[in-house]
């Protein structure tokens, strides 16, 4: 868990009946919108990461395809 001093305040707008139901269900808004914002940032890192390296990515496919993986050979799973 986070300690205070990690935190940041900032200010978030919500449906109206949104914050109401949250309240009522003793949830966590503040938790759980920073959760929702941490996996937006890791799929979106995600998706810059695979955009940056889509060109390596499609050559080492490229590759993968004439040639087979490397160490097939030792491969203990033989799929066919």
């Amino acid at each position: 868990m986070q300690s205070t001093k990690e935190k940041q305040r900032t200010n978030i707008t919500l449906t109206a009946s949104n914050l109401v139901a949250a309240r009522e269900l003793g949830l966590n808004v503040s938790a759980i919108s920073d959760a929702a914002v941490a996996e937006a940032v890791r799929a979106a890192k995600a998706e810059a990461w695979a955009a940056e390296n889509a060109a390596a990515i499609s050559e080492r496919n490229t590759w993968i395809e004439a040639n087979g993986t490397p160490l097939k050979d030792l491969q203990v799973l033989k799929v066919n």
